[in-house]
């Protein structure tokens, strides 16, 4: 399935991860003009350089770097600000960017609690709230949270997490119902176990048994979940609108 997103632009939060990657290549092939974002100028610099000498297109204009920690005072709003200043607006949104941290609820203190909402809670409530400004009065916007399997079911250690990404997809559906009268739609893609740098130091016996529970006996790959946000940005998910959309091989547990 070919997706045209020429003239669109988006915001990729956590674009230097495994997956962030692969979303940032997905869209721009796609005919994006992409705004990527993450902590490191270094990465985010080689990573616009990738797309261009090995995409589809040659077009750099196409591509902005935004080195932002967004966890600090008013880089929400610097982020958005940066891309209308540039493009003159915000057409879709990829709240990709979190934190990923395991603890047992009593070995988890405040400060880990605090840190884990802002950064999968907060920064994406608030990038919303700056985008939802540009997209109500252009009446066109797409909103796509990333989530988690670890927010569908209890999970050990995982309480923080799985608790931060259950309340981005409540706040999705609120998107949902709030905006969807103006062409805005806000859906959220939660992946199962993903290829990643993150997934590659699992050790093997650990990951040998995650792959048996797997039903498709495998892990995902980076580039389907981006296959399937871009799907979600396009005019072909018009009506799919306050969805959490798993995928994860049909591994629930």
């Amino acid at each position: 399935m070919n997706i045209n997103l020429n003239g669109r632009v988006a915001i990729i939060t956590g674009s230097t991860g495994g997956i962030g990657c692969a979303i940032a290549k997905e869209f721009y092939d796609s005919g994006a003009t992409v705004v990527l974002n993450g902590r490191s100028k270094e990465k985010l610099e080689t990573l616009a350089h990738d797309l261009v000498t090995g995409g589809t297109f040659n077009e750099p204009k196409r591509i902005k770097c935004v080195p932002l920690d967004l966890t600090a005072d008013g880089a929400t709003s610097e982020l958005v600000n940066q891309t209308v200043n540039q493009f003159k607006k915000v057409d879709i949104l990829v709240n990709n960017a979190a934190s990923i941290k395991a603890g047992l609820i009593i070995k988890t203190d405040k400060k880990f609690l605090e840190h884990m909402m802002l950064m999968n809670y907060t920064v994406p409530y608030l990038l919303t709230r700056e985008a939802l400004w540009c997209m109500k009065k252009q009446k066109w916007g797409r909103i796509i949270n990333m989530t988690s399997v670890s927010g569908q079911y209890g999970d050990r250690g995982m309480g923080v997490y799985g608790s931060s990404k259950s309340a981005l997809t409540s706040f999705a559906k609120t998107v949902a119902a709030e905006y969807g009268r103006y062409c805005i739609t806000a859906n959220c893609v939660a992946p199962g176990v993903i290829d990643t740098p993150s997934t590659s130091v699992m050790k093997d016996d650990y990951k040998s048994d995650v792959i048996e529970r797997i039903p498709v006996k495998r892990l995902g790959k980076p580039s389907e979940v981006a296959a399937l946000i871009v799907f979600l940005a396009s005019e072909r998910a018009a009506y799919i609108n306050g969805q959490e959309i798993a995928i994860n091989g049909g591994l629930y547990r």
